[in-house]
């Protein structure tokens, strides 16, 4: 590939919210041939055009990135600014930094992917829809349910909308050594916060919906204390949350069609 002789202009942090805005729609093309690739060299179209002027440059850019790539879809950000920090470093003409990013998103590719299903899918997402229920369950007034479910919202975006961000910055700083914002614990750390909240949060819910079946009493708390014990014993088959909370809700819709 010719390098052009020209000085390329340093990355600023204009171009990182621009590749952080374009981020959003890294699965908008997605395929079974490259999976997200094609969304992620778009989301970088921003440095294609600070760096590379020649057509020359600019195809082998994109031919680098619509290779094979995958990874959670928010911190998919690491890879974005690692690629941003390499293609730097490619435009100024150091040797053998191709095969050093290409190498770098292999790896990549299953440490994101496990990291942000974890703490997102299994984690912030399920705490979330929590705060939505428990909301909308204890709050009477239509605006008090809105309410909850703005804060379930927040509560699931805001560490969506800064991982996003920060793992550009992150990536970027980092670079070939990206790998250390994955130690000592750090991501495992939010998950354990936000898997204790969850935690007590579900026992406080659980405890005043007993209490109010308890007081009820003859089909409701029948009804509960069945869909409980239903429900706990298809987790325990499937270890999935959502087919859990889908198949109880089901399971009350029909039980309550024949007995109520």
């Amino acid at each position: 590939m010719s390098v052009s002789n020209e000085t390329p202009r340093k990355i600023s942090k204009r171009d990182f919210l621009k590749v952080f805005l374009r981020s959003f729609f890294v699965q908008s093309l997605w395929n079974f041939r490259s999976l997200i690739s094609v969304g992620f060299g778009i989301s970088l179209f921003p440095i294609l055009k600070k760096l590379y002027k020649t057509p020359e440059e600019q195809r082998a850019f994109l031919l680098r990135h619509f290779r094979f790539f995958n990874a959670h879809p928010y911190l998919v950000s690491y890879a974005l600014g690692v690629a941003i920090r390499l293609e730097e470093e490619i435009a100024e003409g150091h040797p053998d930094v191709e095969r050093k990013l290409e190498r770098v998103k292999e790896l990549l590719i299953s440490i994101l992917g496990s990291v942000g299903d974890q703490l997102f899918w299994f984690t912030i997402r399920p705490f979330s829809l929590l705060i939505g229920i428990v909301g909308v369950y204890l709050f009477p007034t239509i605006e008090g349910k809105v309410g909850a479910l703005g804060v379930a919202f927040l509560v699931y975006n805001i560490p969506h909308f800064y991982w996003r961000y920060k793992g550009i910055v992150e990536g970027y700083q980092f670079g070939v050594e990206v790998y250390k914002c994955f130690q000592e614990g750090r991501f495992q750390r939010i998950q354990n916060f936000y898997a204790t909240m969850g935690l007590l949060l579900f026992v406080g819910f659980f405890a005043i919906l007993s209490m109010h079946y308890w007081q009820l009493g003859g089909i409701n708390a029948v009804v509960f204390w069945g869909s409980v014990v239903y429900s706990a014993g298809f987790y325990y088959l499937t270890r999935n949350v959502y087919f859990t909370i889908l198949f109880t809700i089901l399971f009350f819709i029909v039980v309550g069609i024949i007995f109520l």
